[in-house]
């Protein structure tokens, strides 16, 4: 099994998102994961749930629970959908919510503390 692979399945990490390339940076005691889509995928507009082609995407960060000791954040380009219907709009993803800088997974470690 490759380290991309053991990181995926770690993250839960779904199709067509996967992990593109995880940087260990051991003097710095820090883990940045690259995320990324497949090439072509549709997302979901966030308002009525139809399936959109991209219309551009943001580059984003968020601080996730550490891993192996080592702090870690995951960086990922998200989309941003084009409907007919609601206009250009940013996706929901599967790992944090909008508008937040931080991964479910650290925001309920928050929240247990």
């Amino acid at each position: 099994m490759e380290d991309k692979d053991l990181i995926q399945l770690a993250l839960g990490i779904m199709p067509p998102w996967f992990v593109k390339e995880p940087n260990l940076d051991t003097s710095k005691k820090r883990m940045d994961i690259y995320l990324d889509f497949t090439k072509g995928s549709k997302f979901a507009c966030p308002v009525c749930k139809e399936l959109c082609s991209i219309h551009d995407t943001k580059e984003r960060i968020w601080r996730h629970l550490d891993f192996f000791h080592y702090e870690t954040y995951l960086h990922a380009r998200v989309p941003r959908t084009n409907c007919s219907e609601h206009g250009v709009k940013l996706i929901d993803l599967p790992w944090t919510r909008q508008k937040t800088g931080f991964t479910l997974f650290f925001e309920a470690l928050v929240v247990t503390l």
